[in-house]
């Protein structure tokens, strides 16, 4: 699966933006369910929910498809 590079961001880039904020403080996915996160290769972790999120190869627009 081929990534736009924009789309990508480092572990070290999310901790500090993260930084600051209580371990307590809970994190919103804007309707998405948390699934899990999933190791794709030696230097991709891809998250994962329960949602298909994929991008519209015509339109280049973001698809979410719920699973159920």
């Amino acid at each position: 699966m081929a990534q736009n590079p924009s789309e990508l961001i480092t572990v070290g880039m999310l901790k500090d933006l993260l930084n600051g904020y209580p371990d307590t403080m809970e994190l919103d996915f804007s309707g998405l369910d948390f699934y899990r996160l999933k190791q794709r290769s030696p230097t991709l972790v891809q998250v994962e929910f329960n949602q298909q999120v994929y991008r519209d190869k015509q339109t280049g627009r973001v698809v979410v498809e719920n699973l159920e």
